[in-house]
Order: structure tokens, then C-alpha cells, then sequence
């Protein structure tokens, strides 16, 4: 057959081959993009088992298959790849163990979770199937699950590894089985409950009640130490150290002391189940959405992040909101055309009038942060002490507060060394007065004795410690305010500013008459002070621009990862003091609290 001729008959089959190409190059190019997708993502694998059905019907239980069905459904929500198994016989559970193993090799988290019977011999746990038949020693050894064997399917995850254990439930048959095995063995005391286990590095191991305890089965659907589980696995961003022992107080409330559930954890870094908060937060955190902060706050309460999101709140609503309505732009567009119509027509009938003044539009906090870097950089030429006080109570950028508290601080200092060496070299050379020269000797003793004596600086520090432990305890913001002027140890200002900041969010209309009272009783510059210096305004006009935001966050995020991975509390505090990126103060703060009690 001809197939020019063929294919001259059937034109729909030359177009079907290009076609077929490019949808097998777009099929190719799916795939490598699911495969990176994956590649990336965090591998999280789960057995779960429930056991309730047994052969025994002395045994049967309510709610183990309810609770591995709740946990299961509750784990997917969190990524997990979940192989559930319900009323597992010994064949279902060694099936279901090897499947585990297999899925477990190389992830990023392995959990097991188990519901129904169990127990101890010889400090041996066992997990019991439901086809299990409790006769002797032997039937625990090959009818029962030994807890070793998951342990071991556990093991061959790379990363978290994790074992939850709602057993220990009643158990009929112990008894029975105790006392058949009564002169078989020495050691048949302890049959109730689980034993202990020790902790391999990278294991958390959580039990539902003590050792040796029984835990309760419940009369709702849920188990209590699974229904507090299912409860907190639902609140996103809680460490799963902080999680397990949530889990413990409701517990241990729900059933009024009469169980208490046990945690073994060995991990060296934080660990969260529940990281549906993380995505929220990469997606709103360098927005200036206030609603959105307002969300992620309602939504996840329990996150570490909700402190940098309160954070952000605070300072977005301090920023001055410019907007305008598209209608007001195109009326204020009308109404300058307007003006300028009527100023050319009268500009060929009168002389020509200067033009009318604009007013200058709302400063945006760009704007303002650029003008406090300009006089900042002024400042630090002159370091004049009343002019950086006063750029202090003006500042309009918050990120610029530390470096001008640390200006205004040693500036402060070299002044009081200044004072200092004065008022010794003033009463070393002032010549006495004539009034004390014709005063005899008894009368200028009763002068000197008389005379008020100085407060040594030292005291002074003293009495402002106790005052401010004081204002720590009862924060009363005018008190604040009015010890912030009367200060007199200037090494404890810092902490002062810092006190009266972290009271401005309680009210904003407060803050601001506090702000104006300050300005207020602060003396004001005079046309005397005398013509400006140009050889000062040069030397600032000279002075190097500022490290950029970015390379003053960079550094100090470098230099919080070292102070976490060794926690110096003096070094914390002094990172504090010198922090230039304000957006890193909640963790810093947060890291300095932690080590408050050391």
C-alpha cells in the first residue's frame, strides 16, 4: 500500500502527530514537577490500630475502633500517610506491621498509634490481637504482639519517631491467666498495665495512664485519653512536648485523678504535628494586611508565631493610614483643572499672584523612617545631649529607637564622667568667699555639719533598682512616665524606656497625652540659641549612609541562631540592648524569658 497515498486519504492522522507530542512533553513536564514537589515535601507515615471485636466475648471493647478511626481521619488532615487496621487478628497485625516498615524506611516521621488490650510479663509489653487466647507463658510469647517488634519497624524512619499507646484497658483474663501461671514462674506479679520502656534518641512515647495502671475505656466514643488527644492535634503550632502534657491535664481532669498519663520524649529540637499555621504565616507575614493578622491570631491561638502577629498588629495600626476613594481623586483632578483654568484667564488680566500654598500630604512611615535617619546621622556628628534627648521623645521610626537609646546612652555617660571630673577640679580651685573668710572657725563647722551631704551615685542606682522592681510588679503607666523624668542612674534607663513601651499598647489615646506631657515640660529652642553651625551641618551632610534593613536583620538573625544553640543569658540581654531588627524583638524577648529562672 501506498502510504503517501493513505495518508492523502486520512489527513486527521498527520495532524494527531504533533498534537501527540506536545502531550507527551507537557505529561513529562507534570511529572518532574510532582516528583520535585515530593522530593521536597516532608515524609510522614502512620499505623494505626484498633482493637475492639474479640474472639473472647468477655474481652470486647466500645470504643477502640472509634478511636483509631478518629485518630486516622485526624492524622491524614495533618499529612500523614495512614495504613489503618481495625480488629487486626495476629496475621492482620504482622501484615500490617510489615506493610508499616516498609512505607517507614527513610521518613521524615513514623508514628504508631494503638487502642485495645495490652499487658506486661517479666517487664515484657505486649499488644493483644484479637484472635489472642491468654492460656500460659507460651500463648503471651507467640499470640501476643510483643511491643519490640514495632519498636523495631519504627526504627527504620530517619527522623521522628513516635508511639501512642491507649491500652492497658480492663482485661478479664489476667486474673485467669495468673493464676495458671502461679508456680510456673517466679515472676507473675506484675501482668497489669505496661512496663517502662527506655527511650532510643529521636522517640516520643506517650501512655495513656502510669505504669502498671489501667487505663479507662470511657462511655462516650471516644476513649478520654484519645478524645484529649483528638482535641489538641486540632490547635496548630503546639510542640509536641507542650501537646502531650495538655493531653495529660484533661485527662487527668476528665477523670477526676484517677488516671494520669506518662510522656517520654528524647528529641534534641521542636517538633509540631500539627504546621497548618506555617503556611498561613509565610503567605501574611511581610503583608500589611491588618485583618489578615487579626485572622491568623483568632485562628491560632496556640502558635509560637501568634506573638509576631500580635506584634505586627500593634505596629500597623500605628502607621497612619493614607487612602484615598477613586470618586475623591477624580473631584480633587476636577478641581485643580479647575484652578488653573481661572489662574490663566487671570494672568492676562492682572498681574500674575503667587501660586497657593500645598499642603504637604501625610508623612508614610518611609518617608518618616528616611527623615530620622537624616537627623540621626546629624546627631551622631554633634552629639549634642539635649537635642538627642529630644530627637529621642520625636522619633516618628521605631526601628531607629534602639541606636538612638545607645547614642542618648553614651553620650549620657561621657557626660557624667564630664560632671564628674568638673565639680572635682571646680572645688579644688573655687577661692573661698569673703562672707567665709570673715565667718570664724566654730560658725564654718556648724556650716559644714549643717550642710546637706551628696548622695553618692551608687545609692542613687540603688533607690532607682528598688523603684523600677516596683513599677515591674504594678505597672501604672504615669508612674512610669514620671520616673522615666526623674531618673537620676542613667544605666537604667534602657530598662525604663523599655517598660514604658511595652505599657503603650494599652491605649493609644493614653500614650499619646503622655507623649505631649513630656514635650510639653521639655524646654523648647530658643531664636538664642544662636546661628547654626555650617561646619556641623558639613560634617553631617558627610556622614556614611546607614547599613541597610536587610544586612541589620541578617546579622542579628545569624546572631540569634548562635545565642540559641548556646544560651548565654548575659549574651542574650546584651544582643537585646544592641538589636537593630525590631522585627526580631518578640523571639529575642521570648529567648531572654526562658532564661529568666536561671
Amino acid at each position: 500500500m501506498d502510504t503517501k497515498n493513505w495518508e492523502g486519504e486520512h489527513p486527521e492522522l498527520r495532524m494527531s502527530k504533533p498534537i501527540s507530542s506536545w502531550v507527551a512533553a507537557l505529561c513529562c513536564a507534570l511529572l518532574a514537577l510532582l516528583w520535585t514537589s515530593a522530593a521536597w515535601a516532608e515524609r510522614r507515615v502512620a499505623l494505626v490500630v484498633g482493637n475492639s471485636q474479640y474472639k473472647n466475648s468477655n474481652l470486647v471493647l466500645f470504643n477502640p475502633k472509634n478511636d483509631a478511626e478518629d485518630v486516622a481521619a485526624s492524622l491524614r488532615s495533618l499529612g500523614f500517610e495512614v495504613i489503618l487496621s481495625i480488629d487486626a487478628s495476629r496475621r492482620d497485625f504482622d501484615l500490617a506491621m510489615t506493610q508499616f516498615a516498609r512505607v517507614a524506611t527513610y521518613a521524615d516521621t513514623a508514628l504508631f498509634y494503638y487502642a485495645g488490650h495490652a499487658l506486661q510479663h517479666q517487664g515484657q509489653n505486649y499488644l493483644m490481637p484479637t484472635d489472642a487466647e491468654l492460656q500460659d507463658e507460651i500463648s503471651l510469647r507467640y499470640e501476643m504482639v510483643s511491643l519490640d517488634d514495632v519498636r523495631a519497624g519504627l526504627e527504620r524512619a530517619g527522623g521522628v519517631k513516635i508511639m501512642i499507646l491507649d491500652a492497658c484497658r480492663n482485661n478479664p483474663m489476667l486474673d485467669r491467666l495468673k493464676r495458671r501461671m502461679t508456680g510456673m514462674t517466679r515472676d507473675v506479679t506484675a501482668v497489669r498495665g505496661l512496663a517502662r520502656i527506655a527511650g532510643a534518641q529521636g522517640e516520643v512515647v506517650a501512655y495513656a495512664t502510669a505504669a502498671d495502671q489501667v487505663a479507662a475505656d470511657g462511655s462516650g466514643r471516644n476513649s478520654p485519653f484519645t478524645a484529649a488527644l483528638l482535641k489538641r492535634l486540632a490547635e496548630a503550632g503546639l510542640e509536641i512536648g507542650t501537646m502531650f502534657r495538655r493531653v495529660a491535664a484533661d485527662v487527668t481532669e476528665q477523670t477526676k485523678g484517677q488516671q494520669h498519663p506518662e510522656l517520654l520524649i528524647s528529641l534534641i529540637s521542636e517538633y509540631y504535628l500539627n504546621q497548618n499555621d506555617r503556611p498561613v504565616w509565610e503567605r501574611i507575614k511581610d503583608a500589611a494586611d491588618l485583618a489578615a493578622f487579626r485572622d491568623f491570631i483568632d485562628r491560632f491561638p496556640s502558635s509560637p508565631r501568634a506573638s509576631d502577629a500580635r506584634y505586627r498588629l500593634q505596629m500597623l495600626e500605628r502607621e497612619p493610614v493614607a487612602s484615598q476613594s477613586p470618586q475623591r481623586s477624580r473631584d480633587e483632578d476636577q478641581r485643580a483643572k479647575a484652578e488653573a483654568e481661572r489662574q490663566k484667564q487671570q494672568m492676562t488680566l492682572a498681574p500674575p499672584v503667587p501660586p497657593p500654598t500645598k499642603q504637604s500630604a501625610p508623612m508614610t512611615q518611609e518617608q518618616a523612617c528616611k527623615r530620622d535617619e537624616e537627623r540621626l546621622a546629624g546627631l551622631r556628628a554633634s552629639q549634642a545631649r539635649d537635642e538627642v534627648v529630644r530627637f529621642e521623645h520625636e522619633l516618628g521610626c521605631e526601628r531607629l529607637r534602639p541606636q538612638v537609646v545607645r547614642l542618648r546612652e553614651s553620650i549620657s555617660a561621657e557626660g557624667e564622667r564630664g560632671r564628674r571630673e568638673g565639680a572635682q577640679q571646680f572645688q579644688a580651685e573655687e577661692p573661698r568667699s569673703t562672707a567665709d573668710i570673715g565667718l570664724q572657725k566654730p560658725e564654718r563647722d556648724t556650716l559644714a555639719r549643717n550642710a546637706p551631704p551628696l548622695i553618692p551615685q551608687e545609692q542613687i542606682c540603688k533607690r532607682d533598682e528598688e523603684r523600677l522592681t516596683r513599677l515591674r510588679a504594678s505597672p501604672a503607666r504615669d508612674e512610669v512616665i514620671r520616673f522615666e523624668r526623674e531618673l537620676g542612674c542613667e544605666r537604667l534607663r534602657p530598662q525604663v524606656v523599655r517598660l514604658r513601651e511595652s505599657i503603650l499598647a494599652e491605649g493609644e489615646g493614653g500614650d499619646r497625652e503622655a507623649v505631649q506631657r513630656r514635650q510639653a515640660e521639655q524646654p523648647r529652642p530658643t531664636a538664642a540659641a544662636g546661628p547654626q553651625n555650617p561646619e556641623r551641618d558639613a560634617s553631617a551632610r558627610v556622614v556614611p549612609s546607614s547599613i541597610p534593613q536587610e544586612q541589620i536583620c541578617k546579622r542579628d538573625e545569624e546572631r540569634l541562631t548562635r545565642l540559641r544553640a548556646s544560651p548565654a543569658r548575659d549574651e542574650v540581654i546584651r544582643f537585646e540592648h544592641e538589636l537593630g531588627c525590631e522585627r526580631l524583638r518578640p523571639q529575642v524577648v521570648r529567648l531572654r524569658e526562658s532564661l529568666g529562672a536561671n
